[in-house]
């Protein structure tokens, strides 16, 4: 083996033994990053379902009390508020047209085309470990008064 050779694998065992070591501290330091982060935004996540949770492709749930509409599209999942923003009612959905419907201003999304004249809110998604959560955000009202 010539003199370049081994120092080129010396440097390379070299640089994965410190990778190997220092990873765990990283990632650890990394997820702390990550919920300071999600502090200073205002994000708190919730569970929304577990990896392996079989749904179709439109489904209407609530979490912590909001309506939230999960969609599938192959494996990218979506996750939009489920409550009209020009008269907040309640969207509902139709299954056999991926579609969901303002009944008392009568707009329309339809989710499979991604067209139509709602304009609804997405939220956050992440996945960890098995299970998938739903980013909120924390509304902070002006001066200082609760609705």
């Amino acid at each position: 083996m010539r003199r370049g050779d081994f120092l080129k694998e010396m440097t390379g065992s070299l640089f994965q033994t410190v990778k190997s070591v220092y990873e765990p501290f990283l990632r650890e330091d990394l997820e702390k990053v990550e919920v300071a982060a999600d502090r200073a935004l205002g994000i708190t996540w919730l569970p929304l379902m577990k990896e392996t949770e079989l749904f179709s492709d439109l489904e209407l749930k609530f979490i912590n009390g909001k309506p939230v509409i999960v969609t599938r599209n192959g494996t990218n999942i979506q996750a939009i508020d489920g409550v009209c923003p020009g008269c907040s009612h309640l969207i509902i959905i139709t299954t056999l047209f991926s579609s969901g419907k303002c009944l008392n201003c009568q707009k329309e999304y339809n989710f499979k085309t991604q067209s139509g004249d709602l304009q609804l809110e997405s939220y956050q998604i992440k996945r960890k470990d098995d299970m998938y959560y739903i980013g909120f955000y924390k509304h902070k009202e002006l001066g200082g008064h609760h609705a």
